[in-house]
C-alpha cells in the first residue's frame, strides 16, 4: 500500500504506464486536459472504472484555477485509501505550476513520486526524491483534441436541458454573480440603458452588451458607481460555457453546457447530466466553451466574463 505521485508533461502520458503498473491503486486524475479519462474538464478519482469523486474544473488549462486542483486533490483524500495513484497535470515550467505540484506533494505525503524523463522541473524541494520514468510520447494536439470532442459528444447525449433562475442560485467561477447587479432605472442613470446586464464588485464595474460602449459613456457609468475599473463582455461569450450544477455543501451532481442566458428575466438554458427538475443551489461556470457538436471554441480570458 503506498501513495504515489506522477509528474509528465505535455510531450508524454501515462497511459500505457498506468495499464502496466496501476493494478488494484485508485486513481485519482487531476489533469482536466485528459482525453481519455471521462469528461475533459473534471477531476477524478476512480477505483477501477467506477467513478467515486469528481471534482468540476471547466478549463483544460491546469494555469486557470490552480487552487481548485489542490481543493480537489484535498476533498479526494478524505474519500481514497493509501493505494492511491495521482496523476498531476501536465507540467509547463512555470512558477505557479511548480508551487502547485509542490503543494500537491505535500497535502498527498507520497511515498513515491515519479517524474517523466524530459520534464523541465526542478526538483528539488520535494518531500521524497523523485525517480526518473521513461513514457510513451503523446498522440499530436489534433489526435487529443479529436479524443476530447468524442467525449463531448458522449456527454451531450447523457444531458437534460434545464431552465436555471440565476437569481435564486449563487453563481460560481466568474466575475458575473459576484456582485451588486444594476436595475434598469440605475442603468440609464449610469448611461447604460443599451447593456442588457450592469453588475458593481468592489471598485470594479462589469457592463455585458451587444452595443459598443464610447469610452465617454464608460467614464460616466464609473463615476454613476463609484468604481475605478470596467469590464466590458458580450452575452455571445456566456453561451457554451462548460458548467456545473453543485448543491449548497458544494458538491457537483451535474456536468454540461451553458446554452444561454435571457438577461431580462435571469434565466439561463442549460444542457446538464443532472435528472430535470434539478435542486440547484452552485451554478459553477468554467472558461471553456464547447458547441453542441463538441468542437471546443477556446478559452474565455481570466474574470473577462
Amino acid at each position: 500500500m503506498a501513495r504515489t505521485l506522477l509528474i509528465g508533461n505535455p510531450q508524454v502520458t501515462w497511459r500505457e504506464w498506468l495499464k502496466e503498473h496501476r493494478g488494484g491503486a485508485e486513481l485519482l486524475c487531476l489533469d482536466p486536459a485528459d482525453p481519455v479519462q471521462f469528461t475533459p474538464g473534471l477531476l477524478n478519482l476512480t477505483q477501477g472504472q467506477k467513478r467515486v469523486y469528481s471534482r468540476f474544473y471547466g478549463s483544460v488549462d491546469p494555469q486557470r484555477q490552480p487552487h481548485v486542483i489542490v481543493a480537489a486533490a484535498a476533498q479526494a483524500l478524505n474519500v481514497a485509501s493509501d493505494n492511491l495513484i495521482v496523476q498531476t497535470f501536465a507540467y509547463r515550467p512555470s512558477p505557479v505550476l511548480r508551487q502547485t505540484l509542490a503543494l500537491l506533494s505535500q497535502l498527498i505525503r507520497a511515498d513515491r513520486i515519479l517524474i517523466a524523463n524530459g520534464t523541465d522541473i526542478d526538483q528539488s524541494g520535494f518531500p521524497v526524491g523523485p525517480e526518473q520514468v521513461e513514457l510513451e510520447r503523446a498522440l499530436p494536439p489534433m489526435v487529443q483534441h479529436a479524443q476530447r470532442k468524442a467525449q463531448w459528444l458522449k456527454l451531450i447525449e447523457e444531458c437534460e436541458r434545464h431552465t436555471i433562475d440565476l437569481r435564486r442560485v449563487t453563481v460560481e467561477g466568474a466575475r458575473f454573480g459576484s456582485g451588486r447587479a444594476m436595475n434598469a432605472d440605475q442603468r440609464k442613470a449610469a448611461g447604460l440603458a443599451s447593456a442588457v446586464y450592469v453588475e458593481v464588485t468592489g471598485s470594479t464595474l462589469l457592463i455585458v452588451s451587444d452595443a459598443e460602449v464610447e469610452e465617454s459613456t464608460i467614464s460616466l457609468a464609473l463615476d454613476y458607481a463609484g468604481c475605478s475599473k470596467a469590464v466590458l463582455a458580450e452575452p455571445g461569450l456566456y453561451r457554451n460555457l462548460m458548467c456545473s450544477f453543485a448543491n449548497q455543501a458544494g458538491e457537483d451532481f451535474g456536468t454540461g453546457i451553458l446554452l444561454e442566458i435571457d438577461w431580462l428575466s435571469m434565466r439561463a438554458q442549460v444542457l446538464s447530466t443532472a435528472v430535470a427538475p434539478a435542486p440547484v443551489k452552485v451554478l459553477r461556470l468554467g472558461s471553456l466553451r464547447v458547441d453542441a457538436q463538441g468542437r471546443e471554441l477556446g478559452e474565455t480570458r481570466p474574470w473577462q466574463v
